[in-house]
C-alpha cells in the first residue's frame, strides 16, 4: 500500500502538528460562525442569519402583506430562507476548507 505524501518519517510529525492545529481551530469554529452575520434581501423580505444558518432577524415589507396573495408572501419568505441557509453553508464550507488546508487527505478518514 502506498502511503499519502508526507506520511511517515519526518513528514508524520508535521502532519500530526497540522492535524492538532486544525482540531484546535475547529473547536472555535462554531463560536466564530455564531458571530458571523449574513444579510439577505429578496423581494421585500430581509433576513439576517448567523454563519450556522440560524435565523437571527426577519423583516417583511408591508407592501408584501396582501390577504389575497398569501402564497406570494410565503414564496418570498421561503426563497429568502433558502438563500440565507445556502449562503451560511458556503461560509461554513469555506472556513472548514481553510482549517483543513494543511491536513493531508488520508483515504478512508472522510476529511
Amino acid at each position: 500500500m502506498k502511503l499519502p505524501k508526507g506520511f511517515g518519517g519526518q513528514g508524520m510529525g508535521d502532519m500530526m502538528a497540522n492535524m492538532r492545529g486544525a482540531m484546535e481551530r475547529a473547536q472555535t469554529l462554531e463560536d466564530e460562525l455564531g458571530n458571523e452575520r449574513i444579510d439577505i434581501r429578496n423581494s421585500g423580505v430581509e433576513a439576517v442569519f448567523d454563519g450556522r444558518g440560524e435565523l437571527v432577524d426577519l423583516k417583511i415589507d408591508k407592501a408584501l402583506v396582501d390577504p389575497d396573495d398569501v402564497e406570494g408572501l410565503c414564496a418570498a419568505i421561503t426563497a429568502t430562507m433558502r438563500m440565507g441557509f445556502e449562503k451560511a453553508v458556503e461560509v461554513r464550507d469555506a472556513r472548514v476548507k481553510d482549517i483543513m488546508g494543511n491536513v493531508p487527505n488520508i483515504p478512508g478518514l472522510g476529511l
